[in-house]
Order: structure tokens, then sequence, then C-alpha cells
């Protein structure tokens, strides 16, 4: 745990398509008070077409130009990623940008947004490409968020969050969970 002289620098990085990962996001942000940074499609994901890019990226593992405007992450103790999940796994983009930000990264979380399944092998793909684990995940699916019922464990997550923050030891506790 951090001394009680320096409270833990802690960012929220999230990447949405569709807007339901950009409420998540807003609302974490707003209720802890951490800087918010978004990651997006240097070429827009609009209808039709906009849909296949997101199969075709998934399935041929592709990692589309992504644009990010925030500061380096490592100017930060603990980072939040927020993503959907598309296909039962991570969304191409937000691959894209950790294969950038990866070193970067100290400690982080995850929450991922799903329609259906998926959540856990989205989370195992990032922890695979950070080469470490999370400290805490969260999934949430889209119609939850959407019909606002998922306040509650937003919050949880959020003191989870500033219960573990701080710099990451050797021997990680095992993962805690959040619904």
């Amino acid at each position: 745990m951090l001394s009680d002289e320096r409270k833990p620098r802690i960012g929220i990085v999230f990447y949405s398509r569709s807007g339901t990962g950009r409420a998540v996001a807003d609302r974490l942000a707003t209720s802890s008070g951490w800087p918010l940074h978004e990651i997006r499609d240097a070429v827009p994901r609009m209808g039709l077409s906009g849909d296949l890019r997101c199969v075709a990226d998934r399935l041929l593992g592709r990692r589309p130009s992504v644009r990010y405007a925030g500061p380096s992450l490592d100017i930060y103790d603990h980072v939040i990623l927020i993503t959907p999940v598309w296909l039962r796994g991570l969304a191409s983009p937000m691959r894209a940008f950790l294969d950038t930000q990866r070193r970067m990264i100290r400690a982080y979380s995850v929450i991922c947004v799903m329609s259906g399944h998926g959540g856990f092998r989205a989370v195992d793909d990032i922890a695979t490409q950070i080469g470490a684990r999370p400290r805490s995940i969260l999934l949430l699916r889209q119609h939850d968020v959407l019909a606002g019922e998922t306040d509650g464990a937003v919050c949880r997550f959020k003191r989870q969050i500033l219960a573990a923050a701080g710099p990451a030891s050797p021997i990680e506790p095992l993962l805690p969970a959040v619904d």
C-alpha cells in the first residue's frame, strides 16, 4: 500500500464503438474523479461496413490504426482499461492500443462490456499481451449497462481499486472479480 503522503495516480483508458463502454467510463470517472482518456478508431466504424470490419479485424487478428491523445500511461500507478468484447474476445482497437502502450502500464484492472459471453477470454487476451495479470476485473452485460443496472457493481469495483492501489508486488494475490 502507498503511504498517506501520496494518493495513487489512477487513470481510465477506454475504447467504445457503440457508446456503452463510454457510459461505463463516464460513470466511473464521475464517481471517482479519475482522469478519462479515449482510444478512437483512425477510420470510423459506421454502419454495416463498420460491423463487417469489426468481425474481420477480430477473426483475422488485425490491429487497426487507432488514435490516442492521452498521456503516456507510465504517469499512472494504476490504469483501468475499459473495452468491449467482440466475438468472445478482445476488441481489435484495444489490442492495437496495447501493442504500443503495454510497457507503460505498471498495474491495471479491466472492465469488459459484452452482449453475451467472452469477457474472461478478453481479459486473458489483455493479460497475455501485457505479460501480467490484472488486479481486478469487472464483466458487464451491455443490456444491464443500458438499463442503468450496473452502478452498484461499478461502485464496488472502484472501492476494490482504491483498496489495491499502489505499486505492484512481485507476488500478486488471486484475482478479485466483482460480480
